[in-house]
């Protein structure tokens, strides 16, 4: 630690704390933005262009439901499917050729379209292999769209839905052929058209376009030979159905995508257009690496001048502290010879001033001992007295109770004990047990004058007893509870002494309470302002309540003291003490040291 505290290392931390991380931090608060801005233009682009392929994707979609409708509706083409056995095959082969082949559009090559009807019959303008018919018909999408009237489903070609032999990969239109008189489901169109009429909307567009169904599964992607496989799964891209469009980016496996989607509204999938991240940014990571060189260039600079700054103001600082260490044993009588630069040759001087100074207090101090020592040795004597009136009063209640005045020896005794107290232990510390057994010696010296005017009642918790309390600090309370409210007052007075324990606060909660005459509230107010500021003029009654709420505070600190209340007859002075067990040790030392 006193290595890093040496001025060398200190202006090298200086350095670095106010001026190259600023540069650090300045640099990353510049360069984030930027990057949030360009994706946020690269977004707004690339969801026009976007829009664009949407639209045009939605117009096949829309030419293909077209064309799926005039041929279902297709008066001969409902008459087949109802009765497949009216028309001969060279009929059937005329039908499927007028119906199917000679469709054109625009958004489409060609089509693939077969009618399924309920007898197990099909009607295909490609060739239709028999096993794979049969698979088709036993999937169970395929019976679910027999059970909906007037249905339209939209699906991709995969390993289980193949039909047609050539295995081309197809979008698939399914729609439900019902009869309008008897709502019942009379066959199943399939319109198809391959892959390759959506791919070429989407190649326009940079990067890896696709298009994604509910399920996550890929319809068409405009992947080219030679491009880099986007592994996306539909957890990764699981935000796009919470919106119709938008932009996020992708991690996975350690590379970054900016994904803008799109909805086409007919079926509902999503059109994403994924763009790598550095491919995106390769500018502006080339920017940013030059950016970095160019920051440490100057970190680097910045650090030689400092390395040189520092060598020159610590080395003649080191010689200084190299010459006080040569004289450190010295006893400050020798002083250096004033040398080196101004600021160097003030220090010295300065040292030689401050030399002089501890050699003078040096010699005050030993005079402050001796008389100290004096001092202490004439406190000693002083207890002789007190100790010899103690031991007086023992004599005379003693020979009280010889001669049967029990009143007197009562009152000699309790004042004896109280004596004790004061003199017969050194701690200010105490449990509150002890500090009731001194408030009873008090009260009982009290009743002995009041009689039964006087009533004082306890409400405290065998667990409080052990709680740390400030030696003689109720005395003076339940004195001026009797002197200012109970003895002026007509009839019975009576005290109360209750503790409870505050665990939220950590506190113990003391009360003094009496029936006595009260005080006046403006009273009140003063005396508790001046507990709260610490001074002010303290009135003659709150001498003792003053005097106690400092010894409370000097010993835990501020947030501790008296507060008090007053209404017709009832006054309430709140002790608060932290709840603190008593350790014995603290408690009975002194006790030991004293009887010794």
């Amino acid at each position: 630690m006193q290595r890093w505290n040496s001025i060398h290392n200190q202006i090298l931390f200086f350095i670095l704390l106010f001026l190259i991380i600023p540069l650090f931090i300045s640099a990353f608060w510049i360069d984030k933005p930027l990057e949030r801005v360009i994706e946020n233009k690269i977004g707004n682009a690339t969801s026009e262009a976007l829009y664009q392929i949407d639209f045009n994707i939605e117009l096949l979609l829309q030419d293909m439901l077209k064309s799926a409708v005039d041929i279902s509706t297709n008066p001969n083409m409902t008459s087949l499917l109802k009765q497949p056995n009216s028309v001969t095959y060279y009929e059937k082969l005329r039908l499927a050729d007028n119906a199917m082949n000679k469709l054109y559009s625009s958004y489409f090559s060609e089509s693939y379209v077969t009618l399924l009807d309920m007898h197990g019959n099909w009607l295909s303008n490609k060739i239709v292999q028999q096993d794979l018919y049969d698979e088709y018909v036993q999937s169970d999408w395929y019976k679910e769209m027999l059970k909906e009237p007037f249905g339209i489903s939209w699906m991709a070609n995969d390993s289980n839905n193949y039909i047609y032999y050539d295995r081309s990969q197809l979008v698939t239109l399914i729609k439900t052929i019902t009869d309008v008189q008897t709502n019942q489901n009379i066959g199943i169109e399939l319109f198809s058209v391959s892959e390759s009429d959506f791919r070429k909307y989407m190649s326009k567009l940079d990067g890896n376009v696709m298009i994604m169904d509910q399920r996550g599964k890929i319809i068409s992607s405009s992947m080219k030979e030679g491009m880099d496989p986007i592994e996306v799964l539909p957890e990764d891209v699981s935000k796009i159905w919470d919106s119709s469009k938008g932009q996020l980016i992708v991690e996975k496996n350690h590379r970054k995508w900016i994904a803008s989607y799109d909805t086409i509204g007919l079926t509902g999938w999503k059109l994403i257009q994924f763009i790598p991240y550095d491919t995106v940014f390769k500018e502006i990571f080339d920017l940013r690496r030059t950016n970095m060189i160019t920051v440490g260039i100057i970190v680097i600079v910045f650090m030689l001048l400092a390395f040189s700054i520092s060598y020159r103001v610590s080395k003649p600082v080191k010689l200084l502290n190299k010459r006080m260490k040569e004289i450190e044993k010295n006893d400050f009588n020798s002083s250096l010879a004033l040398s080196g630069p101004n600021e160097i040759a003030t220090l010295i001087d300065t040292y030689n001033h401050m030399a002089r100074q501890i050699r003078d207090l040096l010699q005050r101090l030993k005079e402050e001992y001796v008389q100290k020592e004096e001092m202490r040795f004439r406190a000693l004597q002083a207890q002789i007295n007190p100790h010899f009136i103690l031991n007086t009063l023992n004599n005379i209640k003693w020979m009280a109770y010889i001669r049967n005045d029990r009143e007197v020896g009562e009152m000699l005794s309790s004042l004896g004990s109280m004596m004790e107290a004061s003199i017969g232990r050194g701690e200010t510390l105490i449990s509150l047990k002890e500090e009731m057994d001194y408030v009873q010696h008090y009260i009982t010296l009290m009743k002995l004058r009041y009689n039964d005017k006087l009533s004082v009642e306890f409400h405290i918790p065998e667990p409080l007893m052990k709680q740390e309390a400030i030696k003689f600090m109720l005395q003076p309370i339940i004195e001026n509870s009797i002197h200012h409210g109970i003895e002026s007052m007509e009839g019975r007075g009576v005290i109360t002494i209750k503790a409870m324990a505050d665990q939220d606060q950590n506190q113990m909660i003391l009360t003094v309470t009496d029936n006595g005459t009260g005080i006046h509230p403006d009273k009140i107010d003063e005396i508790n302002q001046s507990l709260l500021q610490g001074h002010g003029h303290a009135a003659s009654q709150s001498i003792g309540i003053r005097n106690v709420h400092e010894r409370i505070r000097l010993q835990y600190g501020e947030g501790y003291g008296l507060h008090i209340q007053s209404k017709a007859n009832e006054t309430t002075v709140e002790f608060k003490l932290p709840l603190k067990t008593i350790e014995e040790g603290n408690a009975y030392a002194s006790e030991s040291t004293a009887r010794r």
